[in-house]
């Protein structure tokens, strides 16, 4: 059982299977099982990637290149998919690994071609392409009436259920139509839901940093940040954990009721905040359930992103965060989207997730970088694109 180690054994099949049906409270009756969605891929030819001869395939190759550096460790029998519907394994890209060690500027395309075969991405689910950043927040070590809200630590008191263990184990079809995995709490021999925002206190000594909630939630939606203090010095806040719940944008529905004028962006969430005050502003952010918990860490290397899900650094415009039920981290993706009423085509290496990602194959976020810059390109990237994955020369598609 691929359980945390301080799981209740106890804990039985039906409670996992009311834990994976039920979204947020435990009364509410279980949702029936979703069918899986469809995917499937395709042979194609370079020829069929659009602008595939113009396009700029350096930020791609760095964060390949990231990825072979990840899975270096890894015994070549490994495969490079976790749970993913393709990939091969670790000796299988270790060719290619190799070869991209020696490619110079202006190579990248060479290198692409003669190491790798073009797949169509074809499958149901959401089918769009949006971005994301790292911000740089002002924080304080101590709260104050401005810098209020927590950048909370992983709970000690949460866990994690692999439901595709126990699936394959009991050989269970309505397990298999749940989420792959949940975040929980232990209240006594039971698991139960972890919970909503609203409901989340922190325990003493869990904050590690305090901000404006803007800024916090901020953070929240993208996944990391850099935390910049009064005496100049910045750490990283990363990724540790998400109580489970679905995401829902507390900016897209203080649009929707009306509140905030000229749309959903952080510049006019950050002014209704400001006009409304901390209540009105608490209030707002508990509309969306999700609520994500951080790690502090040094900026070893400033030019550097933060680490995605798949556990190296996240290259600007190279990297892009997929749902991993159909793509294994580090698969090279070549999206054919629209930016800015102009085209977006692009290679892109699959390095991390999120819970607005895990949608299905043709769901994508891509990483566009750190700063204000960034984060204004990022919100107004939000169209459907085609997809297309490469996989080294001999490897299966199944």
């Amino acid at each position: 059982m691929k359980l945390r180690s301080h799981f209740a054994v106890a804990a039985t099949a039906a409670a996992l299977a009311a834990c994976a049906t039920t979204p947020t409270r435990p009364a509410q009756p279980a949702r029936p099982a979703q069918p899986a969605v469809s995917f499937a891929l395709q042979p194609a030819s370079f020829s069929d990637l659009p602008d595939w001869s113009s396009a700029d395939l350096g930020p791609a190759l760095t964060a390949f290149k990231r990825s072979c550096a990840g899975r270096a460790a890894a015994s070549p029998e490994t495969s490079i998919s976790n749970g993913g519907r393709y990939g091969g394994t670790v000796g299988e890209w270790a060719p290619a690994c190799a070869a991209s060690l020696g490619v110079q500027p202006g190579g990248e395309r060479a290198f692409f071609e003669a190491n790798f075969t073009p797949y169509l991405v074809q499958g149901a689910g959401e089918a769009r392409l949006t971005a994301y950043f790292e911000p740089v927040i002002q924080a304080r070590r101590e709260p104050d009436a401005y810098y209020s809200e927590p950048l909370l630590r992983r709970p000690s008191d949460m866990v994690t259920v692999d439901v595709a263990a126990f699936a394959d184990a009991y050989d269970d079809d309505t397990l298999r139509g749940a989420p792959r995995r949940l975040t929980g709490q232990l209240q006594g021999n039971r698991v139960e839901p972890y919970p909503a925002r609203q409901n989340i206190v922190a325990a003493p000594g869990q904050a590690f940093a305090y901000a404006s909630p803007v800024d916090v939630y901020n953070l929240q939606v993208q996944g990391s940040g850099r935390l910049a203090f009064p005496d100049g010095s910045q750490e990283r806040a990363n990724f540790s954990a998400q109580n489970g719940y679905r995401w829902r944008s507390a900016l897209g529905a203080l649009r929707d009721s009306g509140q905030l004028q000229g749309g959903a962006t952080w510049a006019n969430f950050k002014a209704w905040s400001d006009a409304q005050g901390s209540a009105a502003t608490r209030a707002a952010l508990n509309a969306d359930p999700s609520y994500v918990f951080f790690d502090e860490a040094p900026i070893d290397d400033p030019n550097a992103g933060p680490r995605g899900a798949a556990g190296v650094s996240l290259t600007p415009l190279g990297s892009i965060a997929v749902d991993p039920a159909f793509h294994p981290y580090g698969a090279l993706i070549f999206v054919d989207g629209t930016y800015n009423n102009a085209p977006f085509r692009r290679l892109l290496v699959a390095q991390d997730t999120g819970g607005a990602i895990r949608r299905g194959p043709l769901r994508g976020d891509v990483f566009m970088g750190l700063g204000d810059s960034a984060g204004q390109a990022a919100q107004t990237m939000n169209a459907p694109a085609r997809w297309w994955t490469l996989l080294p020369r001999g490897v299966p598609i199944s």
